[in-house]
């Protein structure tokens, strides 16, 4: 039987997924892009600028990762453009044929140019640069404290602003908090004097979720001394200040955004079909329409349910899409019909500082506290533990 290539743009959770899940197939030869040679774990980015994990902790080697596989090829990167007529990607250096196409280049952060300043102002955590960027400045910033106190602790307020408060707004806002609070009470320094406001533009943070994770995430932050301020949308943002509609200006050494997010810049140069923020419409298949051998995945999608409801952009729906296009390409390699997809959220589990989380899991369970903590670090140790093993199989080659 003819062997296909099957084309991965883009190395992270949903790239990953379809890439294990072809790769064992004799009939397949896979080369897999990326313009990084690492996958980034960015969903678990807080505990990285908390301190609680290094930087290989959030990375996988991509090449070593490819090179555990068979017919897996790695190119790092970055794609210019797709022709669909000849069934080519493009980067600076080569062009490579695919027979079937899935693109998984994922999201950036979304800055909307009507809010004055935020771009040049604040900063996103979606890119490993921009994570230590935030890390490093944080922890300078802790040690001008220690320091003041040879001045009497004469040193400027030290605010940090979080613009956003869904799930990555909440979960970074709990951890610099956490990690404020035990860096004084550990070394017991005199000049305090940090501060996390969490900037929510609903009545609520977490809009949208469960009540039960609504509840249970603001208390936290309430406890663990997060200003969280609702129903306040951003107007302006200068270098050093924060302007809100309702005229408070509140001050600031550093902000994070993340109130929104734009598919990857990649989709701007391939005409098809997208959305305001780039994310690009798929049909029921997970395929580009009129395209039946390129496939979508994960937050560069506009992805829907069968009730035409958006589905939330994160890791899950990334690996839950790679899963169903991986097995479509088999069906169709197999002349059988593709099956629509289907999400069925697995349940959400939210890092509120320290040790504590909340988190509904499968069936409606509710957990809180040190336990959600527990189940959320193991299911990261369950998807990190096989790309390890595989990646140290890789390195050996």
């Amino acid at each position: 039987m003819q062997s296909v290539h099957v084309v991965i743009i883009g190395g992270g959770y949903g790239g990953i997924r379809a890439m294990e899940k072809l790769a064992n197939h004799s009939r397949i030869s896979i080369t897999l892009i990326d313009k990084n040679p690492y996958h980034y774990m960015q969903a678990e980015v807080y505990d990285f600028i908390a301190n609680k994990v290094d930087m290989s902790d959030v990375m996988i080697d991509l090449p070593s990762l490819t090179k555990s596989f068979g017919l897996v090829q790695f190119i790092c990167e970055e794609v210019n453009g797709i022709d669909t007529a000849a069934q080519s990607v493009s980067t600076s250096t080569q062009t490579l044929h695919y027979d079937h196409l899935i693109i998984a280049t994922g999201s950036r952060t979304y800055f909307p140019d009507f809010i004055k300043g935020l771009r040049e102002n604040t900063h996103g955590v979606k890119s490993i640069p921009s994570a230590l960027d935030f890390k490093q400045h944080f922890e300078r910033s802790l040690l001008n404290r220690i320091e003041a106190q040879t001045r009497r602790c004469e040193v400027e307020p030290f605010n940090i602003v979080i613009g956003g408060a869904g799930l990555s707004g909440v979960e970074i806002a709990a951890e610099m908090a956490a990690y404020a609070n035990h860096f004084y009470q550990n070394g017991n320094f005199g000049c305090r004097g940090v501060d996390v406001y969490l900037i929510d533009a609903y009545e609520s943070i977490l809009f949208g979720m469960d009540p039960f994770l609504i509840q249970n995430a603001h208390d936290r932050l309430v406890q663990l001394g997060v200003h969280v301020w609702h129903n306040n949308r951003i107007s302006e943002v200068r270098a050093n200040e924060i302007l809100l509609d309702n005229g408070k200006i509140l001050s600031f050494e550093f902000m994070i955004f993340t109130g929104g997010i734009a598919a990857s810049t990649l989709t701007q140069h391939l005409g098809f079909e997208t959305t305001p923020k780039g994310h690009l419409n798929v049909d029921e298949n997970l395929n580009i329409p009129n395209h039946p051998n390129i496939y979508a995945i994960g937050d560069i999608t506009n992805a829907l349910d069968e009730n035409g409801k958006f589905i939330p952009p994160t890791a899950q729906l990334a690996e839950r899409g790679a899963e169903c296009v991986a097995k479509n390409i088999l069906r169709t390699l197999n002349g059988k019909a593709k099956q629509p997809f289907r999400y069925k959220n697995q349940g959400v589990m939210i890092a509120l500082g320290g040790e504590y989380g909340v988190g509904l899991l499968p069936g409606g369970i509710k957990v809180k506290g040190y336990l959600a903590y527990l189940i959320k670090k193991t299911i990261f140790r369950l998807y990190t533990s096989p790309l390890r093993h595989r990646s140290a199989i890789g390195k050996r080659r």
